[in-house]
């Protein structure tokens, strides 16, 4: 077989090639990424919703049906509560309750929506899926203002079903991107009327754009529930680098996620939305998505957390007495989880991947 021309020097700099990329690090001069629109001047004002506008402010029921889909209402908010203490499925003082925030042009009618609703329903909860598609359609930076009201209009909701049995220790709120930091708002508000904190907030590639330069009270923050952890799947682009839960998982590093073609990855839309797919698949895989502890996000961004011995679990079995920075490897294919596998560093996507394309029996 004939060799590629050149092939000798680029064999003799293979080792040093290795080297040069294993302790890769960008220099000082290169300086951090500063994000998608770090910075969005007049989000921090405030805005208000008209109330002919409010009617169109909704969540909705989800309750999985063993055969068939699934059993879906839609109620506006101010009137939520008094349809809910009709629903004879709806049992706020036995049950868990979870609140699901639908992100940026995203409805509850689409199917990652859906799904993450069913297997919440599954596992007995009571579910709750915003519908704000008419409110959070606007252009980024006024969603962005208007989600704040969104926030407060949803945490009033939470209180007022306090007083059908609804518990803080029974509560957990849930959002995508955008709804990350609406369910934040919720959580604030909640806190700010009853003195107690939800038992689980998560936050699914909080939204980055915008929120960069905001301080905690103006986003979802690690003080706003019991326990509150993230997943971050676009950290420059559509999401957030900085760790701002108790637990926080970097996927893959945290800023793009493998594609079909694993080093080929998704883009800034693609990655983003991975996280609530991987959520879903954690959800109904518990203990397949294992992260690794890091010592920051930069170690988390270059997957060089494979020396730590502390690992965690993405989903409902995060354990929260473990908090800190997780690198957390997937699979390029769905169901996405790698298990244990992914726990050894040669198993690393991208680098096992381009390893296996690029061997010397190949490019000889």
């Amino acid at each position: 077989m004939r060799q590629l021309a050149g092939a000798p020097t680029l064999l003799a700099l293979l080792p040093w090639l290795a080297l040069a990329a294993a302790s890769y690090e960008p220099r000082p001069r290169v300086g951090v990424p500063a994000g998608l629109i770090p910075e969005c001047p007049g989000v921090d004002k405030n805005a208000s919703i008209s109330p002919r506008m409010l009617q169109q402010l909704q969540v909705v029921s989800h309750r999985a049906s063993p055969s068939g889909p699934p059993v879906r209402r839609a109620m506006p908010v101010l009137a939520a509560a008094k349809m809910l203490a009709k629903d004879k499925f709806f049992d706020f003082k036995r049950k868990k309750t979870v609140l699901y925030a639908v992100g940026f042009f995203d409805s509850s009618v689409f199917p990652h929506s859906q799904a993450v609703a069913s297997s919440y329903s599954r596992r007995g909860y009571n579910v709750l899926v915003s519908e704000t598609f008419n409110f959070l359609t606007h252009i980024y930076p006024v969603s962005v203002r208007l989600s704040r009201s969104i926030g407060k209009k949803l945490g009033e909701l939470l209180v007022k079903l306090t007083q059908q049995g609804l518990t803080a220790d029974n509560l957990e709120l849930v959002g995508l991107s955008l709804g990350a930091h609406i369910v934040g708002y919720a959580a604030k508000h909640f806190y700010s009327v009853t003195g107690q904190k939800p038992s689980r907030v998560t936050g699914l590639d909080p939204a980055g754009p915008c929120f960069r330069s905001l301080p905690p009270n103006m986003r979802l923050d690690a003080s706003d529930g019991q326990r509150v952890d993230v997943l971050h799947t676009n950290i420059d682009g559509f999401g957030m680098a900085e760790p701002i839960g108790h637990v926080d998982f970097y996927a893959n590093g945290g800023e793009f996620q493998p594609g079909d073609i694993p080093y080929v990855p998704c883009l800034v839309v693609c990655s983003h939305l991975r996280s609530v797919l991987y959520w879903w698949q954690a959800l109904e895989h518990a203990k397949k998505f294992i992260g690794v502890q890091c010592d920051s996000v930069q170690e988390a961004r270059f997957a060089n957390c494979y020396n730590n011995s502390q690992t965690n679990y993405l989903g409902s079995e995060t354990d929260f007495r473990k908090p800190g920075i997780y690198y957390l490897p997937t699979h390029n294919e769905f169901p996405y989880y790698r298990g244990k596998e992914g726990l050894k560093s040669e198993n690393e996507i991208y680098k096992s991947t381009v390893r296996e394309i690029n061997r010397d029996e190949i490019v000889i």
